[in-house]
């Protein structure tokens, strides 16, 4: 699939724009903060969510908080050359999302419409930034593959919701706290083995190709290796065939841990609580990484996310590079470059100078919310 254009009106510091994508390459040029990052935004906004996982009223441009926000995008098939098309408004508070004129309950039921991969500085944090953004971003990836994992993920996290407002108001014994919770503790294993197994379904791949990516872009000098940390099952070899056995483990594992919880007022163990570890050159690279090696780290991630979607649905994704080549000397920005040429490409950066080894596609100069073709 690709996008064929946008048409922005209030969005952010974009007044007004409408864009017609060229099919492969798609670059566009200008100083920090003036509406590069906020256009690749608003595509991922159609597509079932900001990728700044922010509230939609910060869409609403800050001048002007009464304005109607619209998006809309529109896209086709590779093969049919159907054209789809996706708006997404903002009017006095309150969200509409449709799709070809059928109305959506929320952007996450588009996620997944239209495979993407999108690449912004902050995900350097996914290497040396909270575990929660690690999990999160294996959520989104499984996500992207099939929608069933976004219905496991969500009822664990009611379920954990439920048992952590028991712990938090409950002044009873263990023996009756127990009995409360063993309802939601039967909801978290069950619905913690599926998130665990989505997670690791695509993890074990992601791990692979992101170390044989991360090699090819330092010329074989340096090493990449993720390990996933369960706070469940303390490994990432995990037999699903027996899910029996999984269940009495993560049971087990809940009913340990209740006389620390009665006095900690949280679940202490679950998919909530798990991680995953990056080493470069067999060190720990949230402490030992430079800047270079953990944007290396995590550009590997992303183009192997674009690896799987090619494999798994026969598809090239859109793949959305924004700000990608700071801190990347020649080599590395041309290994990037020839990565990603299968695929119709958003490039944003400061220098034109960049992309020389690039040929084709279009070119905009960005400023102050103004788009012109270049």
């Amino acid at each position: 699939m690709y996008i064929t254009s946008i048409y922005l009106r209030n969005f952010r510091n974009i007044k007004e724009a409408e864009i017609c994508f060229d099919r492969n390459l798609n670059i566009f040029v200008g100083k920090n903060a003036q509406g590069k990052t906020n256009l690749c935004e608003a595509i991922s906004v159609c597509l079932g969510g900001s990728f700044r996982r922010v509230r939609f009223s910060q869409f609403v441009p800050a001048d002007n908080p009464k304005a109607e926000v619209l998006v809309r995008l529109k896209f086709r098939d590779d093969i049919t050359e159907r054209e789809n098309i996706i708006n997404y408004t903002i009017s006095k508070g309150v969200v509409e999302i449709t799709y070809n004129n059928i109305k959506m309950k929320d952007a996450a039921e588009l996620y997944g419409v239209l495979k993407y991969v999108v690449f912004i500085p902050e995900h350097l944090n996914l290497i040396k930034g909270a575990p929660e953004l690690r999990r999160n971003y294996l959520d989104d990836v499984a996500l992207m593959q099939t929608k069933t994992h976004l219905k496991k993920l969500s009822r664990y996290n009611k379920a954990l919701k439920q048992r952590n407002n028991i712990l938090a108001g409950f002044f009873g014994d263990k023996k009756e706290l127990s009995a409360q919770v063993a309802a939601w503790d039967e909801v978290l294993a069950t619905e913690g083995i599926n998130v665990t197994y989505g997670r690791l379904k695509y993890f074990n791949f992601l791990k692979k190709c992101a170390g044989e990516i991360y090699s090819e872009l330092t010329s074989g000098a340096e090493t990449l290796d993720m390990d996933y940390q369960s706070s469940v099952f303390k490994s990432e070899s995990i037999n699903f065939d027996d899910i029996d056995k999984l269940y009495k483990i993560y049971k087990k594992e809940l009913e340990k841990n209740l006389s620390a919880e009665m006095k900690l007022r949280y679940t202490l163990a679950g998919v909530h609580r798990d991680d995953v570890n990056f080493f470069v050159n067999g060190l720990a690279a949230r402490d030992f990484a430079s800047q270079g090696q953990l944007r290396s780290a995590a550009l590997a991630l992303k183009l192997s996310e674009a690896e799987i979607i090619r494999r798994k649905n026969k598809t090239n994704p859109v793949v959305i590079l924004d700000d990608i080549f700071s801190e990347l000397d020649y080599v590395r920005r041309d290994y990037i470059i020839h990565h990603i040429e299968k695929s119709q490409v958003f490039i944003t950066c400061c220098n034109l100078n960049d992309l020389s080894s690039m040929s084709g596609g279009n070119a905009w100069n960005v400023e102050n919310g103004q788009f012109t073709k270049i």
